[in-house]
């Protein structure tokens, strides 16, 4: 009998551990993971994107807590399944490095729930860089950051599968890429758009049809600027400067489009725009929204709600915002 009673008890805390949380996260290798969305199909899987909070900037700490305290207001607003950082989460100055990033770690492992990270420009500067930022990262909980062997140099790109309890094939990928900060570096490369192909043709070969994808990435690219250049074109959202695409050419747009599985791209960097829109081709153009108190705005910080269905529906994108008790909104 006590033996029974044992037995059950372990059971129940197996069961408990697993039931844990509604997403598991696995490292199938350096440069592919799969998160287990527990749940109703019916229901989309929410996707909270928050971006450039520079953290870090000297003078401005008490800027960075109100940053965490409005993302976790996000958190309980919107109860997203996943979090995406798309870079510029430090500043470029970046004191005390490895005690930064992680603290920056440690905050979001402690919103239990799967959280992806894109270096942004600033992101490798301050004498720690990106594989010392990588090394603190594996130890991450929750944190997704991964890697493959460019043509000169790792390059922090990956790949993330969405798959169902049970289920072998994905509903949805997402396709994480560094967009670069060095001079010749700062936007996606001929080898990371190699890379990107041959993830895509291995989906198509090993489930013998593509899986819809949407990408993260620091950089806009340059049809973000033909897209508001186009009066023929419309888009959702504030359009306050214009857009830095840095070294990108089109290629990778371009890229997209032919191997068709991404239907949407999600960036940062230019902290005035948040908004989005169809371009030629038929991919969504969408900016995050500005989330780090220290950094200048036009608004108060908030995030972007990405909601991917299941089926046949169209990806559902707005910007959100929260509102921090007894914190006056600045508006520069």
């Amino acid at each position: 009998m006590k033996n029974s009673s044992f037995l059950l008890i372990i059971l129940l805390i197996l069961f408990s551990l697993e039931g844990f949380g509604q997403r598991v996260v696995h490292r199938i290798s350096d440069d592919h993971f799969e998160i287990i969305i527990q749940g109703s199909e019916s229901v989309p899987v929410r996707i909270l994107q928050v971006t450039d909070l520079h953290l870090g900037t000297v003078g401005k700490w008490k800027d960075d807590l109100i940053s965490f305290k409005r993302i976790k207001r996000l958190i309980e607003m919107y109860d997203p399944d996943i979090i995406a950082v798309t870079g510029d989460l430090f500043t470029g100055e970046k004191p005390f490095g490895s005690l930064l990033v992680a603290f920056a770690v440690s905050f979001f492992d402690g919103l239990e729930r799967p959280w992806l990270y894109t270096f942004g420009n600033h992101d490798p500067e301050g004498g720690f860089g990106r594989d010392e930022i990588y090394e603190v990262f594996s130890e991450s909980e929750w944190g997704i950051l991964g890697f493959h062997h460019g043509d000169s140099q790792k390059k922090y790109d990956y790949l993330i599968d969405l798959k169902r309890p049970g289920e072998q094939v994905p509903f949805w990928q997402l396709f994480a890429f560094d967009s670069g900060a060095e001079k010749g570096f700062k936007s996606i490369k001929d080898d990371q758009l190699d890379w990107y192909r041959e993830q895509t043709k291995k989906t198509k070969s090993i489930y013998y049809r593509s899986v819809r994808a949407i990408s993260f990435f620091h950089i806009p690219l340059i049809q973000y600027q033909y897209l508001i250049d186009d009066k023929s074109l419309t888009f959702e959202g504030e359009n306050r400067e214009k857009v830095y695409y840095e070294e990108d050419d089109g290629r990778v747009y371009d890229t997209f489009v032919e191997m068709g599985n991404i239907e949407a791209t999600f960036c940062g960097h230019d902290h005035y725009n948040n908004y989005w829109g169809r371009y030629k081709g038929g991919i969504i153009l969408a900016y995050g929204f500005i989330s780090g108190e220290a950094t200048n705005y036009a608004w108060a910080p908030g995030g972007k709600s990405i909601e991917l269905p299941e089926g046949e529906e169209e990806i559902g994108i707005k910007n959100v915002q929260s509102e921090i008790p007894g914190n006056p909104e600045k508006m520069r």
